[in-house]
């Protein structure tokens, strides 16, 4: 699985997140407590980027609804079960990189 470049670490200070688009596909990437977490950028609820959401204690919220994402874990605060797909990071020379599965 390719690793592909979406920041630089040090435009991703603690407690902020950043949308990367892949391709045809969205991600963000979120510093929590200076850990990056990388997520699918699109939330399952009504496709809302969730890249251009707030980022607040640790939660993704999502523009269109408010739907709140745990971004270690990715799951949804009111149904766990209803997940955003994670992704591998990597850093690397102050790059952050996330692994992605098909790159087309």
């Amino acid at each position: 699985m390719p690793l592909v470049a979406v920041a630089r670490l040090e435009e991703l200070s603690p407690g902020t997140s950043v949308e990367a688009i892949v391709g045809v596909e969205t991600y963000v990437v979120c510093n929590h407590q200076g850990t990056i977490h990388a997520l699918e950028g699109i939330c399952p609820h009504r496709n809302g980027p969730m890249g251009a959401g707030n980022f607040a204690d640790g939660m993704l919220i999502c523009p269109y609804h408010g739907w709140e994402f745990d971004c270690v874990s990715g799951e949804y605060d009111m149904n766990p079960r209803v997940k955003l797909k994670k992704f591998p990071v990597e850093i690397e020379a102050g790059t952050i990189y996330i692994q992605i599965e098909n790159l087309a």
